[in-house]
């Protein structure tokens, strides 16, 4: 690679490395590995805290996997009411802007339902309760929010209505920082600049 094509290379794999790296951890419930069914995570899973949690891998119940190996799931008891939640907590930088995602499908019913929030403290970003899911369908739920310049909570916990639950499924939860203009001028003089070493590779 001659020094012409070296610097615009350096540009675009450090733009898009800091345009895609997700704030959470084990969003796609990859960990810990398993080979085939389900296995109980109790009260922690890489990355997450919470009750009750479970990872499935892709297939077991006929339930294919959103993206990657596995995906978790919501869990609830139907019969006492309980409900139960998982967390994770992440730093935020005050006035960045930042995009949440995640994929969510129901396990047994079409009245399955459960609360997502994003939550500082002092500051509610979001809190919904979601309920428009089907079981064997991924929906997929993104949105943009500004960091508050502190810890931000991002909970999902389980409702049991009356016609009761037995759990909610997710999978590749993500929360990117969405890169700055000069940034995103970074990552186009990078894709310029490799076009004009090609084309200069070709002369």
């Amino acid at each position: 690679m001659t020094k012409y094509q070296l610097f615009p290379a350096i540009c675009l794999l450090t733009a898009s490395g800091i345009a895609h790296s997700s704030l959470i951890v084990n969003g796609g419930f990859e960990s810990p590995s398993i080979d085939s069914g389900w296995t109980y995570g109790s009260d922690t899973l890489d990355g997450w805290q919470g009750d009750n949690i479970e990872v499935w891998a892709s297939g077991f119940n006929g339930v294919v996997s959103y993206e990657g190996n596995q995906h978790g799931e919501l869990n609830a008891h139907p019969n006492d009411g309980t409900a139960w939640s998982i967390y994770q907590s992440f730093d935020t930088t005050l006035n960045e802007l930042y995009d949440i995602s995640f994929a969510y499908s129901a396990r047994s019913n079409d009245e399955e339902a459960f609360q997502f929030s994003l939550a500082d403290g002092t500051h509610t970003i979001f809190d919904e309760t979601i309920d428009d899911h089907v079981p064997g369908t991924w929906e997929y739920f993104s949105d943009s929010f500004l960091g508050t310049g502190n810890e931000m909570t991002l909970t999902f916990t389980s409702v049991t209505p009356l016609s009761g639950t037995v759990g909610n499924f997710l999978d590749a939860i993500k929360v990117v920082s969405v890169p700055e203009p000069g940034m995103i001028s970074l990552l186009g003089a990078g894709l310029l600049g490799l076009g004009f070493a090609r084309r200069r590779a070709r002369k």
